[in-house]
């Protein structure tokens, strides 16, 4: 079994269509806490105690593998041995193939951890690179009134206009895998976590 600890509920459908197209047997569970992204929010900082009653909680049911798709508490997972998060492969591919990574973000929250990923991982690599950060903070507000259209053409908005300054474009978060679509004429490459993460989580 494979168990999804989210932030949102609006990933419960994107990663359970992503895993089964890789296989539609396995049994997959999705735990939804929103107070954890809230928490963030408000106070600036992880709500370590509740995501740990949850992780806990999750260990019970004995899965074959828990993956965290909240890019924010990132941290917190390589905190622990038995959570993996989503963002880690692809982090891992963009510095071996990449140096000057546009890093997009609409959770200011998220910057910092997915900047900090991609250092920790180009150090391991024995790498030097660029991380240019890409601002879409003004497009979170949609998202939090599931304006899913806007708030995926806000941050195309703001790639299109950036993307120049750098080799490769990384979506931060799982929740911007949705303005993909409107890069098809855009010269720089854009990735995102959820569909690498679950390829190479399921070795597939």
């Amino acid at each position: 079994m494979i168990a999804f600890l989210h932030t949102s509920s609006v990933h419960i459908d994107r990663f359970e269509n992503l895993v089964r197209a890789f296989d539609v047997n396995i049994k997959i569970k999705h735990i939804v806490n929103s107070d954890l992204l809230n928490y963030v929010f408000e106070h600036k900082k992880l709500d370590i105690k509740n995501f740990q009653q949850e992780v806990d909680a999750i260990k019970k049911e004995k899965p074959n593998l828990i993956i965290c798709t909240c890019s924010s508490y990132g941290a917190a997972c390589n905190d622990t041995n038995q959570v993996k998060r989503i963002d880690f492969p692809i982090a891992d591919y963009l510095v071996k193939n990449y140096t000057k990574i546009g890093l997009a973000f609409t959770a200011k929250s998220t910057e910092e951890v997915s900047y900090n990923l991609l250092q920790e991982v180009a150090l391991k690599q024995k790498k030097e690179i660029e991380i240019i950060p890409f601002d879409c903070t003004k497009s979170w507000k949609y998202f939090q009134k599931n304006d899913l259209d806007k708030y995926e053409k806000r941050i195309a908005k703001k790639v299109k206009k950036l993307a120049p300054e750098v080799d490769v474009v990384f979506l931060a978060q799982a929740s911007m895998e949705g303005a993909k679509k409107h890069f098809i004429k855009l010269k720089q490459k854009v990735f995102t976590s959820p569909e690498f993460g679950i390829r190479t989580y399921l070795d597939k």
